[in-house]
């Protein structure tokens, strides 16, 4: 399925976006694929196309675009860059589900909002292939875009509950947390790559106990390359260690722990309940 043409300014005017800027989405589209200006490319993502992680009409028609100019990138990073900025819109995408309702009073017509919503898959699908291919490149960047790779493959794998996680705990310092057996929150709270739990924020609370989170523990050898939702300690271990992110590598496993809930002291999974 083709992308929507640049040209169809009237289609383009229909689609909803972040300030009601979707007509002048087509010609800065047309000027990155020229000028591969990654100053641009932050302005498309975080201004035109999405804001605050809210996704539009807009985004997903401008998707298989910025990832055709990815795709046709010569700079190296330019292109490592595009790729970051591209997946992390979707750190907290809902899915298919998500797209439905954001359609869901479209001014446009249906049979080209299908039109959309298939080109979009479509590119999406080849987003595996071009993150694996980036592997060797993000090796060289600092710790903080080797972090954003990581979430890059989980959008790319469709894995949003991971990636959600990595967006809003990007510096993994803090956690919040819930019971999933008496529904209160509390704070995981990282302690030289050591989590423990404190019922209120250790920010603005000197003075409390500390709970204990028991690690999960997983031989290397156990680590795995292959990327599937059943198996995020696996695949995370696996890329923590192969992309060499310190800040990861000994926290992981408390992250895939289980603990005491602090308030009626019943066990959860650590991960699962990660907000």
């Amino acid at each position: 399925m083709e992308k929507l043409p640049l040209h169809k300014h009237s289609i383009w005017e229909q689609l909803d976006s972040p300030f009601r800027n979707a007509a002048e989405v087509p010609a800065v589209l047309e000027e990155l694929s020229i000028t591969f200006d990654p100053d641009l490319l932050v302005e498309i993502t975080t201004e035109y196309i999405t804001h605050q992680m809210s996704l539009y009409q807009v985004t997903f028609a401008a998707f298989p675009h910025l990832l055709a100019t990815c795709e046709s990138a010569e700079d190296r990073d330019f292109r490592l860059q595009a790729l970051l900025d591209i997946t992390v819109m979707f750190a907290e995408y809902g899915g298919d589900a998500e797209m439905e309702a954001i359609f869901l009073n479209s001014q446009c017509k249906l049979d080209r909002v299908n039109e959309i919503k298939t080109a979009f898959k479509e590119a999406f699908k080849r987003l595996k292939a071009i993150v694996h291919s980036a592997e060797n490149d993000i090796l060289q960047k600092d710790e903080s875009e080797r972090k954003y790779f990581l979430l890059a493959l989980a959008v790319a794998y469709e894995i949003y509950p991971v990636a959600a996680i990595l967006w809003r705990y990007h510096d993994n310092e803090e956690y919040e947390c819930s019971c999933p057996h008496c529904d209160e929150t509390f704070t995981l709270w990282n302690e030289a790559d050591k989590l423990v739990i404190y019922k209120e924020d250790p920010v603005f609370t000197k003075t409390q106990q500390a709970y204990a989170i028991q690690p999960a523990a997983l031989l290397p050898s156990c680590f795995s390359k292959t990327i599937t939702a059943d198996k995020n300690y696996e695949w995370l271990s696996y890329y923590i260690h192969m992309l060499n992110i310190t800040s990861l590598q000994k926290s992981i496993d408390y992250l895939f722990g289980k603990a005491n809930c602090p308030y009626c002291e019943t066990e959860f999974d650590v991960f699962e309940n990660i907000q």
